[in-house]
């Protein structure tokens, strides 16, 4: 640490959340620290949305090799190297961990490794690596600890056999039985990677419906994209315990519809809601409210001590890497008095599978809850000239609004570059646009985004081809 009696702002955790914190209070001309315990960048660069990106982009590849000839080329002596593919996916990672540190250093921000704890409203104490302890004095301090994988009582993970999606991303060999436990975004992308790498793999679903946060069509049409391409899907499937065999495989004890279901498998993983990560952070000692294990914030990111921010998943609501990114800058800019508010309504959560899935704002279901008269209008991708012509015509676009005002309270994907086009009804949900504003704005022929169109048009009975 330099000679300076107390910084600006000091971050405790330097996953997204946390260095763009940190760059945003620094591009505002704040003096900032950067503390992290583990790697630079988190959950999302180093374990999560980036490593499993890069291994379905390889998995998009062996989907379409699959069906070149039906687009008019053969392919011989296609093969799979899971060792090749696991480099690619460290190299980008350690390309985007280097620019960060990079990012961090151009903009005058004081690095430090440890572990860091609230000592009072205004210090922070870190434990260094080598035993070292240092006490960091700061204006504001903003929480962006992130979180872990859940600790489920069924189950003991060695992340050799029984894996999180950390060791998922570490193995050297194709299993050939992999069994999934929890029909989420996380579990649905790993199932796609190794199905498409080769493996027999079976997806098990407590709930009636995949993707149960989002719309029920977009489950739905996710159950049949996986049974077309060799995944099991087992709903309403609880599973009660995981255990390794003296034969070497991992053998599953679960009920299904009040039936008992016994399997096993050479790997399993184990999917499912992530916990916040505010243990030893001392925030009770200092007064920052603690509810149900997660860090309240107002609009602005305040948590209950008015200095204090929280930001990303220890805040509860949707853990996503775009929402804790948003949250760091809010922080930072409400810290420099700018005023800056979160708007969770406007919120995409996306999954980066073949095809892939977008949504933002409320499923039908959540619109009806919360009172709406729903207008709903939707148009199947086998109406999609573009579809056709990239051979990829299993998905929908919905769009839900209010049936009186037109208003759009929802839109929900399942497409080809669907993560991408969300982009659009987001921006149309942040300003208030209607269904008709959507259906009459021009889109370009033929493209995918022509379905959100159509889908807008749908619920006027305007919709041209369909």
């Amino acid at each position: 640490m330099p000679e300076q009696s107390k910084l600006d702002v000091v971050v405790i955790g330097a996953g997204i959340g946390g260095y763009v914190a940190a760059i945003r209070s620094a591009q505002l001309g704040k003096t900032a620290a950067l503390i992290e315990k583990d790697r630079l960048g988190g959950t999302c660069l180093n374990w999560g949305c980036i490593p499993t990106k890069a291994l379905l982009a390889t998995a998009d590849f062996i989907y379409a090799a699959k069906r070149s000839e039906e687009l008019g080329v053969t392919l011989s002596d296609v093969t799979v190297d899971i060792s090749r593919a696991m480099a690619r996916k460290d190299a980008i990672v350690n390309r985007l961990t280097e620019g960060v540190r990079l990012l961090v250093k151009k903009n005058g921000i004081i690095f430090i490794e440890g572990k860091g704890t609230l000592l009072s409203r205004s210090q922070v104490g870190v434990q260094k690596p080598d035993g070292a302890r240092e006490t960091i004095e700061a204006g504001s301090i903003v929480i962006a600890a992130g979180s872990e994988e859940p600790k489920l009582s069924f189950v003991e993970v060695d992340e050799e056999r029984i894996l999180t999606s950390k060791g998922a991303l570490t193995l050297t060999e194709v299993p050939k039985s992999f069994v999934v436990v929890g029909g989420g975004a996380v579990g649905i992308e790993f199932a796609m990677i190794f199905n498409a790498l080769g493996a027999h793999v079976r997806l098990l679903e407590s709930l009636p419906n995949l993707l149960h946060t989002l719309d029920a069509d977009i489950g739905r049409t996710y159950q049949r994209v996986l049974k077309k391409k060799g995944v099991e899907v087992h709903l309403n499937t609880e599973v009660k315990a995981v255990k390794l065999r003296s034969d070497g495989k991992v053998g599953l004890k679960a009920v299904q519809r009040g039936s008992a279901l016994d399997m096993d498998a050479e790997k399993v993983l184990v999917s499912g809601r992530r916990s916040p990560l505010i243990t030893d952070l001392g925030l009770e000692k200092i007064g920052v409210q603690v509810k149900d294990g997660f860090v309240p914030v107002d609009a602005h990111q305040k948590t209950s001590v008015p200095n204090i921010y929280a930001v990303g998943d220890v805040t509860g609501g949707k853990m996503l890497a775009h929402v804790a990114m948003n949250q760091g800058v809010i922080a930072a800019e409400n810290i420099a008095g700018l005023g800056s508010t979160f708007d969770p309504r406007t919120v995409p959560t996306c999954v980066y599978s073949q095809p892939e899935v977008a949504s933002v704002g409320l499923s039908e279901d959540e619109a009806k809850e919360q009172g709406h008269e729903v207008a709903v209008g939707k148009t199947p991708l086998l109406a999609s000239g573009r579809a056709l012509t990239l051979d990829e015509t299993e998905g929908l676009a919905k769009v839900v609004c209010d049936a009186e005002t037109g208003e759009i309270l929802g839109v929900h994907l399942v497409a080809p570059h669907a993560t991408e086009l969300i982009g659009e009804a987001t921006l149309a949900m942040r300003m208030e646009c209607t269904s008709e504003e959507i259906g009459a704005l021009l889109h370009a022929h033929p493209t995918i985004s022509e379905a959100l169109m159509e889908a807008a048009r749908a619920i006027s009975k305007k919709a041209i081809h369909m």
